[in-house]
């Protein structure tokens, strides 16, 4: 399964609803693509296999393309 979109200066990407209890959390993988500009981009977290939480090393805005894979149970 997989989901793209843009995350932009939050850091928050919201995964689908149907995902939960549907995926193995512990597959979900996250590529992160700047825009714009250079970003020391990172995932802090993954949220109850719900939400990804992406932040800028540098300090700076987040805006970048995201795809975000993971593979059933």
């Amino acid at each position: 399964m997989e989901v793209s979109g843009i995350v932009k200066i939050d850091g928050i990407i919201e995964l689908p609803q149907d995902w939960i209890g549907v995926v193995n959390p512990e597959t979900i993988t996250v590529q992160l693509t700047a825009i714009g500009v250079q970003q020391e981009l990172f995932v802090q977290g993954i949220q109850y296999g719900a939400k990804v939480i992406v932040r800028n090393g540098a300090g700076g805005p987040i805006n970048a393309y995201y795809l975000v894979r993971a593979e059933s149970k």
